[in-house]
This record gives C-alpha cells, sequence and structure tokens, in this order.
C-alpha cells in the first residue's frame, strides 16, 4: 500500500512538471520561404533549429508560468506587451511577419527552444542585459543576429548579417554555393568560419589587434592554417563572387576549408 501511494505522488508530481515545464506555442507558417521570424529579448542561451515542417514550435524548457489563484479570468501585462502566449511571450503576426518577444521581467530566468521551417529567415536581437548565447542550425533562409555574447550556427545557407560585442562568434555553411552576402563583426571576441572549399567570394577581412588564419590559398603556414596578418586584406576567393566581409577589434580570424 506504501508503495503504490509513493509511486501515485510520484506520478502526480511528474505529470504536474511536465505541464509547467514543458509547455509549447505553435504557429502554423503556410510559406516559410517568404516569412520572416523575429526573435527578441529572450534571456539565457537560445537554440533554434530548423526542420522540414510547417510550424515554429517554441517550447519552455524551464520556467513556472502558473498564474496565482487570484488572477484567475485575467492575464499577465508586462512592460513590454501582454503574455498571449501562456509562456513569457508577445506573439504578433502580421502577414509573413512574425515576432515573438520574451517580457519576463529581468530578474527571471525561463528557458526556450526553437523549432522553425527550415525555409524561413530569422531575426534576433538580444541586449547586454541579457546574457544569451545564441545558437542556429539547419536553417536555409536569410539569418540576421545582434547580441551582445557568443553566435554558434552550423550546417547554414546565407545570407547573414551577425554582430555581437563580447562574445565569440563561429559559423559553419553546408555544402554548396554561397549565393548571397555575408557581413560578420564582434568586438571583442573570435570569429572562426568554415566553408565549402570552392566558394567563391569577395573577402573583406579586417582585425585590428588579431591575426587572420586559413587554409586556403595563402601564404606562410601555421598549425595548418596560413597566418595572413593583421589589419585589412581584400581577396578575390576562387574568382570573387558575393562579398564576404569578417571584421574584429580584438579577436583572430579563421577561415577554413569545409565541404
Amino acid at each position: 500500500m506504501k508503495t503504490k501511494l509513493i509511486i501515485g505522488i510520484c506520478t502526480v508530481i511528474c505529470i504536474s512538471t511536465a505541464a509547467v515545464y514543458g509547455q509549447e506555442y505553435k504557429i502554423q507558417i503556410p510559406n516559410s520561404s517568404e516569412s520572416k521570424l523575429f526573435l527578441k529579448n529572450f534571456p539565457d542561451d537560445l537554440p533554434v533549429t530548423g526542420y522540414n515542417g510547417t510550424e515554429i514550435i517554441i517550447t519552455a524548457t524551464d520556467g513556472d508560468f502558473t498564474p496565482p489563484e487570484r488572477s484567475k479570468g485575467l492575464r499577465p501585462v508586462y512592460p513590454g506587451g501582454d503574455d498571449n502566449s501562456g509562456m513569457g511571450l508577445n506573439v504578433n503576426k502580421d502577414g509573413n511577419n512574425i515576432q515573438v518577444t520574451c517580457i519576463v521581467p529581468i530578474t527571471r530566468h525561463p528557458e526556450y527552444q526553437v523549432k522553425v521551417p527550415e525555409n524561413i529567415s530569422v531575426k534576433i536581437e538580444s541586449g547586454c542585459e541579457k546574457s544569451s548565447n545564441i545558437t542556429i542550425e539547419n536553417v536555409k533562409g536569410e539569418i540576421d543576429i545582434q547580441n551582445c555574447h557568443g553566435i554558434t550556427l552550423k550546417n547554414i545557407a546565407g545570407p547573414l548579417v551577425l554582430s555581437t560585442i563580447s562574445g565569440d562568434i563561429e559559423a559553419g555553411f553546408a555544402p554548396g554555393r554561397i549565393s548571397k552576402p555575408v557581413s560578420i563583426n564582434s568586438v571583442a571576441g573570435e570569429i572562426d568560419i568554415t566553408i565549402p572549399a570552392q566558394t567563391s567570394a569577395s573577402l573583406e577581412i579586417s582585425t585590428i589587434a588579431g591575426t587572420f588564419y586559413s587554409n586556403f590559398d595563402f601564404d606562410q603556414t601555421k598549425d595548418g592554417l596560413k597566418k595572413i596578418g593583421g589589419n585589412n586584406i581584400s581577396y578575390e576567393l576562387n574568382g570573387g563572387g558575393p562579398k564576404f566581409s569578417i571584421a574584429t577589434v580584438s579577436g583572430n580570424i579563421y577561415l577554413r576549408k569545409g565541404n
């Protein structure tokens, strides 16, 4: 009897925990290649993953959004808007543009994961008061990120506009042709980029207090990467192509051959 009681209590606790910490909010996107998702002011780390589907799926993996009993029939309203998702988010859809703003107070730190249709364009803005490290993978659409901390991209296609102040940037392009411009900027961080070996691009490299390393066809090698030097470098890679700009003030830049 005692064992059954313990199992019953554990089951209730598990169900309650799942209800609080496994909430999902879904947005139907019928034409993802013409749609743009704007994610704003998310705290802590934010992983975004592309998949072969037609919905934006936002999951709250941590954070208690259960309202107090006295608020029954009411909805939370914050300075950034009202919580129309039940997960501390204000969601606004205007045609093909979807804006999702995290509106919980800065003293709270809910955690989210976002799944998006792989062809959608994604824009993310996070202020310096947030401690966000942003990760995006398997997204084929345009990516635009303004952040104060780290940015990591995997298996992406571009075009890209990336900017951070005090974090590193790592980006790995999917195999294939890079046909759109790329702009990557960091003030105080390392920039490490992997592009297909046959990429044709008009490179513009700038680092004030760092060094540029690459295993493309440049001179002088170090640990398999070639030291190109600091300051400004322009180069027509594989005959030239779309503008590909990489700049940092106090970090090194690494440009690697991928598949």
